[in-house]
């Protein structure tokens, strides 16, 4: 005989030698047959056993009640409910990151607030992007302080006007504080720290300018209520913070070079680049504004 499975020919027993499945053999037939019979006949005798009132009770019952079917559901109508259900239970990613970073920027804000030279002091390139962050508030906050203030001083600004003092300065203003960086870096590197990053002064230069930050603030406070107090205020806003965060930044560099420039030296030597680049700078800037 065959192996039902593997068809491997066997002369007798009941398990196949090569897969071990089960034979079937004259015997195993007889045996299901003799099974399926003896089923049968219970089956018909207690059918028999039943009295013909109650046979026909149950045969009208079951023609009574209505066969209920069930009908399944479209898969693609509950696929797209289900689609349309997760998209509308899960946030907005984009959204949900804007939220974890404004909360994460906001610690960084308030602590560096409270404590500017003491946070200067201990920190590294990792707060590079919140200081990178609060360096593109102070780019885009002066131009806009800027413009209020010589709204408020020629009451009215021709057309034009927010597109030369707001957006083209922007530009400029960036450029400068990229130098103004570039001038520290250099500074720290001839005088403190010889192993100092770029990356790392300019994390400590956006640390020590978010105290300015609230200058804006006030600048907008006394733009209500005194216009002339709030030019005061703009113009020490940015003439302090060119001055004194250079210096803050060297100085937050405990160690001293052997043998480097003298730390005077190289507060002079930013200033005096920094006094030059004004000058470069500042000439493209009051031709926009003479221009209008």
């Amino acid at each position: 005989m065959a192996c039902p499975i593997c068809r491997y020919e066997i002369m007798e027993g009941k398990y196949c030698r090569k897969c071990g499945a089960r034979l079937i053999t004259e015997e195993s037939l007889m045996n299901a047959a003799m099974q399926e019979q003896a089923a049968t006949y219970e089956i018909n005798r207690s059918h028999y056993k039943t009295s013909p009132a109650a046979r026909v009770a149950q045969t009208h019952e079951a023609e009574a009640t209505p066969s209920t079917l069930y009908t399944p559901p479209d898969p693609v109508l509950e696929l797209a409910g289900r689609e349309q259900f997760k998209e509308e239970a899960q946030p907005n990613p984009y959204w949900r990151g804007i939220q974890l970073y404004s909360q994460i920027y906001g610690d960084f804000f308030l602590k560096a607030f409270k404590h500017p030279i003491g946070t200067a002091a201990v920190t590294d390139s990792s707060q590079f992007l919140n200081a990178l962050v609060t360096m593109l508030l102070h780019v885009l906050l002066l131009p806009m302080t800027v413009y209020l203030a010589l709204q408020y001083e020629f009451r009215g600004l021709p057309e034009g006007a927010f597109t030369e003092l707001l957006l083209k300065p922007v530009l400029w203003l960036a450029l400068f504080m990229f130098l103004l960086n570039v001038y520290t870096y250099a500074a720290v590197r001839l005088s403190s720290s010889s192993t100092a990053k770029l990356k790392e002064v300019m994390t400590r230069f956006g640390v020590l300018m978010i105290p300015f930050l609230a200058l804006y603030l006030i600048f907008l406070l006394f733009l209500i209520l005194n216009g002339n107090i709030a030019k005061i205020v703009l113009i020490l806003s940015v003439f302090t913070m060119i001055m004194a965060v250079p210096v803050l930044v060297l100085t937050s560099y405990k160690r001293r070079l052997p043998g480097g420039l003298d730390p005077f030296y190289a507060i002079l030597a930013i200033y005096v680049a920094t006094l030059l680049t004004v000058m470069i700078l500042g000439d493209s800037i009051l031709q926009y504004i003479y221009g209008l």
